[in-house]
């Protein structure tokens, strides 16, 4: 709610600037260091990491780990759609455009010296091949380490993997010293009965983090396993989906959605609207849990964002939920300093069914000696307060004694005032004589405005 203020101010200051100024653009690519390390699994080679970190990164803060295998084709796309879908809230200039969608993340890039080797399936059983396991424990026990001892780590690891990789990363659900908590599987290849098997029932039981498995359409040499998967299992952290994709562009049409899941429980309140119901429900306390579950899940500190409070403001105007509507309003104003306009909080309390309370705000708004209430007041809201006067207080005369101190208030929108109070006079057959002397002003005085035409007053008439 308070973006919107910020966004509406933005664009208004934008459009009187526009005819003045010429508009410069900085592009931002992804930046990454590039690693060769050495590895005893691979002793006559060097192997090539590139580590993405996240916009302002703070070496003292902890952040999630996104390792990607197949680096020359994934790495850039994963360390864009993460930096996009992680970049947190800056205000430049009054505008807030940060996502938020996930925590900032590191992204992590593995590249292959000889990927057809280096991650061959095994058709016949659960075991890697010789040279895949090697690629594992270069990955589990050299690149996983390296990451934890040079960067602020928050001990969430996640991998990726396509084709060949993503029935590598799918296997890690069956090792001992697996450090990933979430897997993504893209085109996963079909493997033997014992694969399969084993991995319906290891989805289908407890999943620490999440599992995402994509499938394209158009790609039927690798969607069977998906397709039975989708089926076969039934567990909210484990999440199969369909595109309209062949095996190559997979990962474009999928990998937002895939990182997304990785942090599915992140800014995630679908557990408030059941939970606020009830009798002992105290906001300060959900709040904690929340954050608790973050830290605990991911390993980061984390708040409630203000435009998270307008959501959940707003499911508890849309569930009639004026108790925890008073919690959060509370909350918020204490916690963030944040006082609500009183043209949201009448709005707010009469889609509640707050009728007292919304007509108390309503006379403090015609009351009020502030500018910015006033112009919310005459531009655009005065039919909105006529009609809670007629159809929420079903009180038309109330209706208009409030139109009438208006209009004396402000003697310059005494032409839009006029025409409420004789519309509501005449559509509910109340002081007609009040009614009819405004709307002869109206029609004597008429002037373009935000409300009504002249059809609208010969339709009176």
């Amino acid at each position: 709610m308070k973006t919107i203020f910020k966004i509406l101010g933005f664009l208004l200051m934008s459009t009187l600037a526009y005819a003045q100024t010429e508009s410069s653009f900085e592009e931002h690519k992804t930046n990454y260091t590039v690693i060769k390390l050495h590895s005893e699994y691979f002793p006559d080679e060097k192997r090539i990491i590139k580590i993405s970190l996240p916009h302002n990164y703070d070496k003292t803060k902890k952040y999630p780990v996104i390792y990607t295998l197949d680096g020359y084709s994934l790495f850039e796309m994963v360390a864009s759609y993460t930096h996009i879908l992680g970049k947190q809230t800056i205000e430049e200039d009054g505008y807030d455009y940060g996502t938020n969608v996930i925590p900032p993340s590191i992204v992590v890039g593995i590249f292959h010296n000889d990927r057809n080797l280096e991650t061959e399936p095994n058709f016949d059983g659960l075991n890697y091949l010789e040279i895949p396991k090697n690629l594992k424990n270069f990955v589990v026990s050299e690149v996983v380490p390296y990451l934890n001892s040079n960067y602020g780590t928050s001990g969430y690891n996640s991998i990726i993997g396509h084709s060949n990789t993503a029935y590598f990363t799918t296997n890690l659900l069956f090792q001992k010293d697996n450090p990933f908590q979430s897997i993504i599987a893209l085109s996963l290849t079909e493997g033997s009965t014992e694969f399969y098997k084993k991995l319906t029932e290891t989805l289908n039981s407890k999943v620490d983090g999440s599992f995402f498995l994509g499938y394209g359409l158009k790609d039927n040499e690798f969607n069977w396993i998906a397709k039975k998967t989708e089926a076969n299992v039934s567990n909210k952290n484990v999440l199969v989906k369909k595109y309209n994709s062949n095996h190559s562009d997979l990962p474009a049409s999928s990998l937002i959605d895939a990182i997304k899941h990785l942090f599915n429980d992140y800014r995630n309140f679908n557990d408030f609207n059941e939970l606020s119901t009830n009798t002992d429900f105290e906001i300060d306390e959900y709040i904690i849990k929340y954050e608790v579950k973050i830290k605990n899940k991911y390993g980061i500190k984390t708040q409630i964002l203000e435009d998270d409070y307008a959501s959940l403001l707003v499911e508890t105007v849309k569930n009639k939920n004026i108790d925890a509507f008073n919690m959060l309003v509370e909350y918020d104003e204490k916690k963030n300093n944040f006082e609500y306009p009183p043209i949201i909080l009448f709005h707010y309390r009469k889609d509640l069914g707050d009728n007292l309370e919304a007509k108390k705000i309503a006379y403090q708004i015609l009351e009020s000696n502030d500018e910015n209430v006033y112009k919310f007041l005459v531009n655009k809201q005065i039919n909105s307060f006529t009609d809670f006067f007629v159809k929420n207080l079903n009180s038309p005369k109330e209706a208009l004694q409030f139109l009438n101190k208006g209009k004396k208030k402000y003697p310059e929108h005494r032409l839009e005032f006029s025409y409420f109070i004789a519309k509501t006079s005449i559509e509910n057959n109340s002081e007609l004589s009040k009614g009819k002397s405004n709307l002869r002003f109206c029609i004597n005085n008429y002037k373009k405005n935000w409300y009504f035409t002249e059809l609208d007053l010969n339709t009176l008439k």
